[in-house]
């Protein structure tokens, strides 16, 4: 079921938690909100929840205003970070608890039960305490619960930070294909860049209270729109300057070394005279860059480190420092001290505004 988030605001004292945030999520889809701690977004999923009452905005379901309802009339579930099991309760009874208030006959309780804890790879564990299964069992516990009572929508607030890095890239990719086989609508709140590129459809990201961007994981890596998108999602090259000229699809930026750097722009791109920044990924940097590559800098190598699957190298080209990740090959990469040339696509850098 679709939800829609209208001018939703909400303060904490001086503080805007929450600060005119309007977005749809469609039905079915899998939607994260993603941002530094304090950013807002989980006052968002709380408000969404009934947990939080907004000082202004409405939060309307497959087209229901839902503002002032309570909790339990709202058609949402909330997984919680730390998962909020009952210890004295079996699996079965914690899973089954949400029936039990709903007052739902026994024989149906114990076959939905039953199909919830199979759905997520439980089954035969029904009898167990919290206490004598792994945490990543008591994550798929509390994902059975929530979805037993077949919401509309599913509230997950970072419900991975608590396993360890390993079962963590495990768990991303059972929740997206339950997901995916229930075909509920669920929004994820995360800090984590990576789980959310890695589960979500799209992605809002959040900045004290606001919305910075909307877009799918793709758009929101390879064509962040601010600068502070660009910077949160992923390490980048920067060269601040004055854009001073913008033609066919490309901007030319001058910095104060009097150096020239081009990137590929968007209609809402700053214009001339505005002051902005090029940013490239250290992905797209190349060493030795090839024809296409219409960007070139002479620089020297300050350090390489081997990462396993790339190597990052650090090099300075005047008064620019740059970052290169670089395939792995059976060639060694430059030693500190080399002269190289670094170089990349104009297509691949991103203007956005200053500060």
């Amino acid at each position: 079921m679709a939800l829609e988030l209208r001018d939703l605001r909400k303060r904490f004292g001086d503080v805007a938690a929450i600060d005119g945030v309007a977005l749809r999520i469609e039905d079915g889809e899998f939607f994260s909100l993603l941002g530094p701690s304090g950013c807002g977004k989980t006052t968002i999923l709380r408000t969404i929840a009934g947990i939080v009452t907004p000082d202004a905005g409405a939060v309307v379901l497959g087209g229901a205003d839902i503002t002032r309802r309570p909790l339990h009339a709202r058609d949402v579930t909330l997984v919680f970070q730390n998962y909020a099991l009952f210890p004295h309760l079996t699996v079965f009874d914690n899973v089954a608890f949400g029936l039990v208030m709903r007052r739902v006959a026994r024989a149906e309780i114990r076959t939905r039960v039953e199909e919830a804890l199979a759905l997520v790879r439980l089954a035969g564990l029904g009898q167990r305490y919290p206490a004598q299964v792994s945490g990543g069992q008591q994550q798929r516990v509390a994902l059975a619960r929530a979805l037993v009572v077949r919401p509309s929508v599913l509230l997950l607030d970072e419900p991975l930070s608590n396993l360890d890095a390993r079962l963590r890239d495990e768990m991303r990719g059972e929740l997206r294909e339950i997901q995916r086989r229930v075909g509920i609508t669920t929004i994820l709140v995360t800090h984590d860049i990576h789980e959310a590129f890695a589960m979500s459809d799209r992605i809002a990201v959040l900045d004290r209270g606001r919305v910075e961007q909307i877009g799918t994981p793709t758009e929101i890596y390879q064509r962040p729109r601010t600068r502070f998108v660009a910077t949160f999602s992923g390490q980048m090259n920067e060269f601040d300057g004055v854009v001073e000229a913008v033609a066919d699809g490309r901007a030319s930026v001058a910095t104060p070394a009097g150096r020239r750097v081009a990137a590929a722009v968007t209609d809402d791109a700053p214009g001339p005279g505005a002051r902005a920044s090029v940013m490239v990924r250290p992905e797209r940097v190349r060493l030795d860059p090839p024809a296409d590559a219409d960007q070139r800098l002479d620089a020297i190598v300050e350090s390489v480190t081997y990462l396993g699957g790339s190597i990052r190298m650090v090099a300075r080209a005047g008064g620019d420092r740059l970052l290169a990740d670089l395939p792995t090959g059976d060639a060694p990469p430059p030693a500190p001290g080399a002269r190289v040339v670094l170089g990349w696509r104009t297509a691949d850098a991103v203007l956005v505004a200053a500060g």
